[in-house]
């Protein structure tokens, strides 16, 4: 992430690890709506901040923003889906679980593309230009189901 991208300076990431730590250790153990709400969107500007460049445009880290929470409300789905299933079928991940993910991790990569040049793309993901998203996973725990 040697490129400069015209944003400014870059956070390390020695740095960027110890401000996201620092963050969870003043959040509150049991964090309210507001207060995970808050974590969340500091934590996307610290990823920007460390990706990025610490003067990346407020207008874009808003538009960002905005693509994380409708990425939060499918990725929330998800798990209810997966939880449910856990309940009724015990040690079950059924076989599309991973794919799903996958997709849900193309559609941020591709809502954050309407909002990202290609080079702020690859500094943000590390994807060349056509690479498809992919979540890494133990197949080795995923059931024929």
């Amino acid at each position: 992430m040697s490129d400069d991208l015209g944003y400014g300076k870059r956070f390390s990431g020695e740095e960027y690890d110890r401000r996201v730590i620092e963050l969870h250790r003043r959040a509150s153990p049991m964090p309210g709506k507001e207060e995970d709400l808050a974590i969340r969107r500091q934590e996307l500007n610290l990823s920007i901040d460390y990706r990025l460049g610490v003067d990346f445009p407020r207008q874009k880290r808003e538009a960002l923003w905005e693509i994380m929470q409708k990425v939060e409300k499918r990725r929330l789905w998800l798990g209810l889906k997966y939880g449910l299933r856990m309940l009724f079928f015990r040690n079950s991940i059924p076989k599309h679980l991973p794919e799903k993910a996958d997709v849900l991790a193309g559609f941020l990569i591709d809502a954050f593309s309407g909002i990202l040049n290609e080079r702020e793309r690859y500094s943000f993901f590390e994807l060349e230009p056509g690479e498809k998203a992919a979540l890494p996973l133990d197949n080795g725990n995923i059931s024929k189901k």
